[in-house]
């Protein structure tokens, strides 16, 4: 067995718990990123998800891959990690680690390691997809950034989930640290959870 593995950093002005929040969150996939064309939940419980992601490949967009994905997050001393691990496109698994760290409470280091395991003719593969895992990961980032960005903004002026923002305009200022529970409370209609297991 072969590993393909590349790594990839980056550093944003917003929160860890934005961040976080931007990774875990399934429904935005469809709808902000132009690969992604399916997501659905089959199981979640605190900090893992199960779920099922249909996606069009970044260089050949006529072709989709589903996986069967499992994220994993656990805190470990200064910073948090995110494990996904995938068994997608021609059955190759792979695991992908989000490692953040906090730069101060409005920014944030990001390493995101990329590890798929090839063996038979999927080695072939190799080069190929060595280029389409930098064209895949700097798709997804600028495509998250104004949504990140977006909402560290509004939770900076208060902003709550399914409650809105304070009502008095002089409230909408909050300066305390921005943290992500999970799950993440989603609508009870939301589309992600029609295949729920749980």
């Amino acid at each position: 067995m072969t590993i393909l593995e590349r790594e990839f950093y980056k550093e944003i002005d917003v929160s860890i718990g934005v961040v976080k929040w931007n990774y875990w969150d399934g429904e935005h996939l469809t709808v902000v990123h132009k690969n992604y064309t399916d997501c659905k939940s089959l199981y979640e419980k605190s900090g893992l998800l199960v779920s099922l992601v249909t996606y069009r490949l970044p260089i050949f967009s006529f072709m989709k891959s589903n996986a069967m994905s499992t994220a994993i997050h656990e805190t470990k001393e200064d910073r948090e990690i995110i494990y996904n691990f995938n068994v997608g496109l021609f059955g190759i698994p792979s695991v992908t680690t989000i490692t953040l760290r906090e730069k101060g409470p409005n920014a944030c280091h990001i390493t995101m390691n990329y590890k798929f395991f090839l063996r038979g003719w999927r080695l072939l593969l190799k080069p190929l997809m060595n280029r389409m895992m930098a064209s895949w990961n700097e798709q997804v980032w600028v495509e998250d950034l104004p949504l990140k960005y977006r909402r560290h903004k509004v939770l900076r002026h208060g902003f709550q989930d399914f409650i809105g923002m304070p009502a008095k305009v002089s409230d909408r200022e909050f300066s305390g640290d921005i943290t992500c529970d999970l799950p993440i409370r989603r609508p009870s209609d939301s589309p992600m959870d029609t295949q729920r297991i749980n």
